[in-house]
Formats: C-alpha cells, sequence, structure tokens
C-alpha cells in the first residue's frame, strides 16, 4: 500500500527524508538498502540523492520526484477557498498567474460551472450554452474580479489547452449569437483601449503570446462587427518581431470595409503614441525603423507611409534614425521609397560615423567637438544592440563608461537589458559600475537581466553585484552568503514598500526555498508585513511558491512578535 502524506509532509521535508535515506544507503545500512529496491528494483547500485528522491516518490505511488511536487502544490491549494480559486484562475488573463491558474483548473474543473465569465476562461462550451440559453442578456454582463465581460475574458484567456481540443471559436460564435459587443473595451491609463481584438492577437511589451485560435478569431470578430483598425494591437505587434501578417490581415479588413483611409489620415487629438499628430501607419513606420524591421518598412511604405516622416517620439527623420542606429539597410530602403537624406549636425554625425564602424570620421569629429563624446546616445545604442566594436571604438576615443541619460540609463543597463552578455563584459571591464539604478524602472543591470530571464547575463553580474534585492530574485544564494558574511546587517534591508528581502524570492521553487531558507537563518524577520499590510508567507503562497511558504510561515510561528 502506497503511503499517505502527513498533515506536515512539504517538499521540504522529504526533501530531507531523502537526505536521511541516502546517509544510511552510503552508511551501507542492509534495511535502508532493502527498502530501496523494494520501493524501485531497478534502482542504481550507488544512488545518489535524486535516485533515492525518485524511490520516496514511488513510495508515495508517484512516478518521480515531480509528479510529488505537484502533488504537494496541489494539496497546498485546497487552502484557498472555492472564491478565492475562481479569482485567480479569473484574473490569470490580466497581470495574473497562469501557471497558478492552470494548477487549480487541473485540481478544481467544477470552477468552470461557477459563472458565464469562468465557462468561458476555462473553455466548458457545455457550460457556455446552458447559462446563455437562460441567461442571453449575460453575454454582455461584466463580472469576476476585473468587471469584464464574457469576451474580453476569453480574449486574453491564455489557460492551456491541448491542440484541437480548444472552443475559444465556438464559445465565442454562442457570445456573440447571443449579443455580445465585439468592440467590447477596457482601459489601462493609455491613449489606446485594450480591445477584444487587442487580446485575441496578443504580443506588446510583455510578449503575450497570441491567442491559439488568433486568425480564426480576428476573422470571427471582424465579420460581426470588431472594428480591424486597432491601435492597441497595432501598437503591439509593432514591438516584437518583423512580421507584417498583422498589418495584412487588419488593413485588409479595414479595406475591405471601405475604411483604409483612416490607417494614413492624422486623427483629431493625437495618435498611436509618441509626441507628435501623425497617421497610425507613419506611427509604425518610426518602430518599424528604430526596431531594425525592414520586412515591415517596406510594407508601410507600400500602403502609404512618408519615407520624409518623423520619428513620433524623437522627432527625427527616419531616415536620420536609420544612419543613427547603424541600419544602413533600412536607411537605403527608404532612399528606395523616395526619402531625401537630411545632413546630421556634429553629435547626430559622430553618432552615425561610430554605429557604420567609420573610426576616421569619428575620431575627427570628435577632435573638432570633444562635447561628442560626453553625450552617452552613442555607447547606450552599441550597447542595446550588442555592438563590441562600435563600444570598443567609443571608449577608445574616451567616451565615459557610465555616461547617463537624465533617466539614469546606463550603457550597462542597455546591455543588460537585451541580453548581450559580450557587450556587458567589456564595459565591466572598462569599470562600469554594477549596483548602480537607472531608467524609468529605476533598475539595476541584474534586476533588467533577471526581469528578461537571461540567465548567461545573470551568470555575468550576479558574482559582481552588491545589490541584495535583485540577488534574492535571481535566486543567488552563494552570493548573498558571502554578501551577508561581510556586512550582516545587509540582510535587514528593507525594499522602497517597506518589505523584507522575503518578498523578493525568485520564480523557481527550489530556488525560492533555498532563498528564504539563507534569509531566515541569517534573521530576516518572517512576521513583518510589507507597505499593504501582507505577510511574507501569504505573498509566496498566492505566487504558488508552496514549500517557501510554508517555510516561512513555520518559521512565523516559531519566531516570537518583534517590536
Amino acid at each position: 500500500m502506497a503511503r499517505r502524506f502527513g498533515p506536515r509532509s512539504t517538499v521540504d521535508s522529504l526533501k530531507k527524508a531523502a537526505k536521511s535515506w541516502l546517509r544510511q544507503l552510503r552508511a551501507g545500512d542492509a534495511a535502508a538498502r532493502g527498502r530501496l529496491i523494494r520501493a524501485w528494483p531497478g534502482a542504481p547500485d550507488d544512488p545518489g540523492l535524486r535516485d533515492v528522491q525518485h524511490a520516496l516518490a514511488r513510495e508515495y505511488g508517484l512516478a518521480g520526484w515531480t509528479a510529488l511536487r505537484e502533488a504537494l502544490a496541489v494539496r497546498a491549494l485546497a487552502g484557498l477557498g472555492h472564491r478565492e480559486r475562481v479569482d485567480i484562475v479569473l484574473h490569470h488573463v490580466w497581470e495574473g498567474d497562469p501557471v497558478a491558474a492552470a494548477r487549480i483548473l487541473g485540481r478544481y474543473p467544477e470552477i468552470a460551472r461557477d459563472s458565464l465569465h469562468a465557462a468561458v476562461v476555462c473553455g466548458d462550451r457545455a457550460e457556455v450554452s446552458r447559462r446563455l440559453a437562460a441567461d442571453p442578456a449575460g453575454a454582455n454582463a461584466t463580472g469576476g474580479p476585473l468587471n469584464w465581460p464574457p469576451l474580453l475574458y476569453l480574449a486574453f484567456a491564455r489557460l492551456p489547452v491541448p491542440p484541437g481540443e480548444g472552443d475559444a471559436l465556438a464559445i465565442a460564435t454562442a457570445l456573440l449569437d447571443a449579443g455580445a459587443d465585439p468592440n467590447a473595451r477596457f482601459s489601462d491609463d493609455w491613449d489606446n483601449p485594450f480591445t477584444v481584438l487587442t487580446g485575441v492577437i496578443g504580443q506588446g511589451e510583455q510578449g503575450r503570446p497570441p491567442h491559439p485560435d488568433a486568425p480564426a478569431l480576428v476573422d470571427l470578430l471582424v465579420a460581426r462587427g470588431a472594428d480591424p483598425f486597432d491601435t492597441q494591437a497595432l501598437y503591439d505587434t509593432s514591438l516584437v518581431r518583423d512580421d507584417p501578417e498583422w498589418l495584412e490581415i487588419l488593413h485588409g479588413a479595414s479595406t475591405r470595409r471601405g475604411d483604409a483611409a483612416r490607417w494614413t489620415t492624422k486623427p483629431p487629438g493625437g495618435g498611436i503614441g509618441g509626441k507628435f499628430q501623425q497617421s497610425a501607419i507613419d506611427y509604425l513606420l518610426g518602430n518599424a525603423v528604430t526596431f531594425d524591421h525592414p520586412r515591415r518598412v517596406d510594407w508601410l511604405l507600400r500602403h502609404g507611409a512618408d519615407p520624409d516622416g518623423v520619428n513620433s517620439y524623437s522627432g527625427l527623420p527616419h531616415h536620420a534614425v536609420a544612419r543613427l542606429a547603424g541600419f544602413g539597410h533600412i536607411a537605403d530602403l527608404l532612399v528606395r521609397h523616395g526619402a531625401r537624406p537630411v545632413p546630421l549636425a556634429d553629435q547626430q554625425a559622430f553618432q552615425a560615423a561610430c554605429m557604420m564602424l567609420d573610426a576616421t570620421t569619428a575620431a575627427e569629429l570628435a577632435a573638432r567637438d570633444p562635447a561628442c563624446l560626453a553625450d552617452p546616445e552613442p555607447l547606450l545604442m552599441a550597447a542595446a544592440q550588442g555592438r563590441v566594436a562600435v563600444i570598443d571604438l567609443l571608449l577608445g576615443l574616451g567616451a565615459p563608461v557610465d555616461g547617463a541619460r537624465e533617466d539614469g540609463m546606463r550603457p550597462l543597463h542597455a546591455a543588460a537589458q537585451h541580453g548581450h552578455v559580450a557587450a556587458a563584459a567589456r564595459l565591466i571591464a572598462a569599470g562600469a559600475d554594477l549596483d548602480r539604478r537607472g531608467s524609468r524602472h529605476n533598475a539595476t543591470p541584474l534586476g533588467f537581466a533577471v526581469h528578461g530571464g537571461f540567465s548567461p547575463m545573470i551568470d555575468l553580474l550576479a558574482p559582481r553585484t552588491r545589490d541584495p534585492f535583485d540577488l534574492c530574485w535571481a535566486g543567488r544564494v552563494d552570493r548573498l552568503g558571502e554578501l551577508f558574511d561581510a556586512d550582516p546587517g545587509l540582510a535587514a534591508v528593507l525594499d522602497p514598500g517597506g518589505g523584507t528581502l522575503l518578498f523578493l524570492l525568485p520564480d523557481d521553487e527550489d530556488a525560492a526555498v533555498a532563498v528564504a531558507a539563507l534569509l531566515l537563518a541569517r534573521g530576516v524577520d518572517p512576521r513583518r508585513p510589507n507597505a499593504e499590510g501582507k505577510m511574507p508567507a501569504h505573498v509566496a503562497g498566492r505566487r504558488g511558491l508552496d514549500e517557501a511558504a510554508e517555510i516561512i510561515a513555520a518559521a512565523a510561528r516559531a519566531s516570537p512578535r518583534r517590536g
């Protein structure tokens, strides 16, 4: 008979049990060896910790250690109430946690029957049909934690659905048949509304994946009246990759509606973004040039974009932007479509020369106007593109390695933000400050690397940084231990919101446990709330870091309240 979890069973406690079992095996304990063979007849003669963990999981009737961890995580969900579980599942569509939502739904499939909104998010076609038959007006009723109508929840939902088993198209059709508004929208404090089409198409600054049924859903929504001139979707798809697919689809739909003129008309009161009033197609050309998207540049120019237009943010002509970035192929493409190159001022000419690796011209301009070297933009541009040769040229000419924009953004920030390890290493070798915060995000270089998930960059920066906040996010326990050994008081630092380092655990569960254990061992208070009054164990639990949450909670129960 398989073993059963006890009331205090956690991943950590079972890891300790596995380690104890391994010690017994290595001491030659015959009983421990017999137990191993009974649990796993094919166990190796000289097992390691992973082997013993596998055998322990088999004792609990599970396929392996991963299955054991998942079983414990599912058990932890039982501590949440039904309403809280439903809200987590629904909230995953916007700034929520899709992983936690999928885990909860897998354990509690009855959530799909909680409401029409839940049925839509969970893809329960039968439940959607039943509820619409009983109350057709529900198709436009707002609800759930975001107070959205059902069609918006469907558009932004990204719960994993096996290929071929999704019912999103049928559910969307049922909602539309019942009168759902295909142009439903919400505001996120930006000028462009987020619509049903926006959600289906995805992408954007957060890199949201498109809905699995995006092309078919867009066809359906447009056929039912959705406006294909979706400014937020146009913005989102301009940031990610050099692919004109959605331009073609949405512009084609506008053309069939006899509405293509909106793409080339300056709207009253502003445009998609930026500082200058521009048509959508001219604004998008600025982004395509900036992000080195030649296919999109060509498409936009062929559909009416002005090759002599200006970037909506900087006000610089597109041709100048291309030259300043070193995108000679983009500059040539603009000229082929009729752009008239304009002379560049000394500073701009210096940057263009550097980005094109024209060392002779760059040196001449720097000698004529030393202020060229004080401008941080050339080195920031080179770092953002990972252009090591350009970095070497600029540093050799005397450009300061830590030159910053007004917001504090420095070259090492830019290299880390884009994951360019060689560029970052070159800047560090030249004396770049690893811990200076900057940009509108007030981030360190390591913070940018952690946010971007750039493991090689994290490996470069973590052993050198002294910032405990980002080291916690990165899960770098060894480096944290070194810093705390040198300065024990560093473990007690608080973030700007008044939270301890226990609120900054990494997303990886094993790393989160290791960081939490270190922080608790170094005296971080498990009972100290953050500025919102939330406790670290609760926050960790809401993030699905169940084992770390249990360790923190246990420490809080054992710790006397501090004054």
